[in-house]
């Protein structure tokens, strides 16, 4: 498996906050402090509150796309498509 090297495979932008129950992403500022409210199989929304994520050594580029998202022509597993890591696992819900 390789990183995709089509020209649709960009380098995606670090996100800025992260909700602490479901961990899914955000890049968008005004997000932080928000409820998350993702749609979740166990429950109608995710009750979490997206928590600011900010400092650099909180993120690490996903080797395995490099920070794309996207290995050939699916999605990375292992960052399931966001393209980065998030390395602080002190998410308390």
């Amino acid at each position: 498996m390789t990183a995709a090297t089509a020209p649709s495979a960009v380098k995606r932008e670090r996100p800025v906050g992260i909700c602490p129950r479901c961990h899914m992403v955000v890049r968008a500022f005004e997000r932080i402090g928000q409820k998350c409210a993702k749609p979740l199989q166990i429950a109608a929304k995710c009750p979490g509150v997206i928590r600011s994520a900010l400092a650099a050594d909180e993120w690490t580029a996903c080797s395995d796309c490099s920070a794309t998202g996207r290995i050939d022509d699916g999605i990375c597993a292992r960052c399931q498509g966001e393209g980065w890591l998030y390395d602080k696992r002190r998410l308390n819900a």
